[in-house]
């Protein structure tokens, strides 16, 4: 009796380990739940990984081909590619899914955005440059005019004191006079 008892455990302890099993491995359709919600962790997880890899302008450092070597649930290598659209860099992390093929609607993918400033910053330093000369340039200018009227306010009380009386005023008065 002792015997079948010992069978009996070990008999539950194989249908406990092949049902293990059977909940990990996809079924007919590939599409087991647990093996889907694993393969959007992992491509959730590269592209955090891979978007946090960017200069301090926003571009992104890519991968090096052969550099991402991580495979979906299903044994197929997840895909990286990016893209880049005026000021926005993508890069976007997919898994082929249970069918194993890309472009296919059981695809499990995921994106995440930054924003290359790297165009901006060279277009920002140029302006900033040119409206400084120009700043610069208008400070001169008003200076100097301020200079040249200062000048002019300056020189009509000199010359007035000093120029010889007008033909008016010649003719009024002292003409009679002779040296």
């Amino acid at each position: 009796m002792k015997m079948h008892s010992g069978y009996a455990l070990l008999a539950i302890a194989v249908i406990a380990v092949v049902a293990l099993i059977l909940a990990r491995a996809p079924g007919k359709d590939g599409n087991s739940a647990l093996l889907v919600n694993d393969a959007r962790a992992q491509v959730e997880r590269l592209a955090a990984e891979l978007d946090s890899r960017t200069t301090p302008t926003g571009v992104y450092i890519r991968a090096k081909p052969g550099e991402v070597q991580k495979a979906d649930p299903w044994g197929t290598p997840l895909e990286v590619t990016y893209s880049q659209g005026g000021i926005a860099e993508i890069v976007r992390v997919r898994s082929a899914g249970p069918d194993r093929k890309f472009d296919t609607t059981d695809d499990i993918q995921t994106q995440r955005m930054a924003a290359n400033l790297k165009g901006v910053g060279e277009g920002i330093k140029k302006n900033a440059e040119e409206t400084a000369a120009n700043a610069a340039k208008g400070l001169v200018k008003g200076a100097v005019q301020g200079v040249k009227e200062s000048i002019r306010e300056s020189l009509p009380r000199k010359k007035s004191a000093e120029t010889p009386p007008s033909a008016t005023e010649a003719g009024s008065g002292d003409s009679s006079r002779s040296d």
